[in-house]
């Protein structure tokens, strides 16, 4: 077959730049080209689920694609074409007979909806038709992933709800989970991470409710970036001994410090923070990290905004 047909192609033209595939080339990395193809192709700001969906990328294939453009410092104008923020695109106001053409006419949302009145436990009404036809076709999930979607939610809660599906869908979506085996290997996964998740959960104190969908991600990013879960209580005594009240931004920033200077493991922390151990290991001892010597930048900052928060509320009150 001759290659010479390529150059020509029918259609609208678009023009990349030399160097650019020179570069992409000789880092030799697929995805990274096929997304700068596709941003070259699309024209316009770069939807990150779409590309991810349209691409069959994970949301680990994408990142390590989008990671590795950024790495060849390529012009800023293109790199900033690139990596730019999603557009994030509002829900359709999808009218009643539209709901009712899909559920009548396509066989795979239809499959979406039995599943969901098994899930739900009753008939569906039309807020829940919509909100999954709205997963189904704004969001781009199949209908085989919305279904293990329902069929996981159906295992691990009591009692699921039209926003319990929404949510987790959106959470699937910004994942790059658009294919069944995707949905597998993500479950998979949360099956082998959850005694670490519920240790996560434990340390955090949360007892006797469900887990907001915040701190269930909270939870799955700490594993993902290596911390265990002794490592996140050790950052909740931290967090309690400089500011006395639970703060999840404040957790975050912790871990996020820790995790830039490469330390994870309890003994990886304690090695550059050897007060901590102290404290552990002799309760006797009266140290707390409210020391300014022992407290990095932002801490201080985040105490002095606390502290000025604080003293405002005192004076309304």
């Amino acid at each position: 077959m001759s290659l010479t047909s390529l150059l020509l192609p029918d259609g609208e033209l678009r023009v990349i730049r030399c160097d650019i595939v020179d570069k992409l080339i000789s880092c030799g990395d697929g995805d990274s080209a096929l997304l700068y193809l596709y941003v070259v192709r699309t024209g316009v700001r770069l939807n990150e689920n779409t590309a991810m969906r349209e691409l069959k990328f994970s949301k680990e294939r994408y990142e390590r694609a989008i990671f590795t453009l950024n790495g060849l410092i390529i012009q800023q104008q293109a790199a900033d074409e690139v990596v730019s923020s999603p557009t994030k695109t509002p829900k359709p106001n999808y009218t009643p007979a539209e709901l009712r053409q899909a559920r009548e006419h396509d066989h795979k949302f239809s499959a979406v909806c039995s599943t969901a009145e098994d899930v739900f436990g009753k008939l569906l009404n039309e807020p829940q038709i919509r909100s999954l036809y709205m997963i189904y076709d704004h969001l781009g999930l199949p209908a085989e992933v919305i279904i293990e979607l329902l069929s996981y939610l159906k295992r691990e809660r009591n009692s699921v709800t039209r926003r319990d599906v929404e949510r987790e869908a959106y959470i699937w979506s910004d994942m790059g989970i658009y294919t069944y085996h995707d949905a597998q290997q993500y479950l998979e996964k949360l099956e082998v991470q959850k005694p670490l998740i519920q240790a996560i959960f434990d340390a955090m104190h949360i007892v006797g409710r469900e887990p907001a969908a915040k701190e269930r991600q909270f939870a799955s990013a700490c594993l993902e970036k290596g911390f265990p879960p002794e490592t996140v209580e050790l950052a909740i005594n931290r967090m309690y001994d400089n500011i006395d009240k639970f703060s999840l931004n404040y957790l975050k920033k912790i871990l996020l410090s820790w995790h830039e200077k490469g330390v994870h493991t309890v003994a990886e922390v304690t090695a550059i923070e050897p007060e901590i151990e102290r404290k552990t290991q002799n309760n006797n001892i009266q140290y707390s990290t409210k020391q300014t010597d022992k407290l990095e930048d932002w801490e201080l900052e985040w105490l002095e905004d606390f502290e000025r928060r604080r003293q405002n509320q005192a004076q309304e009150g």
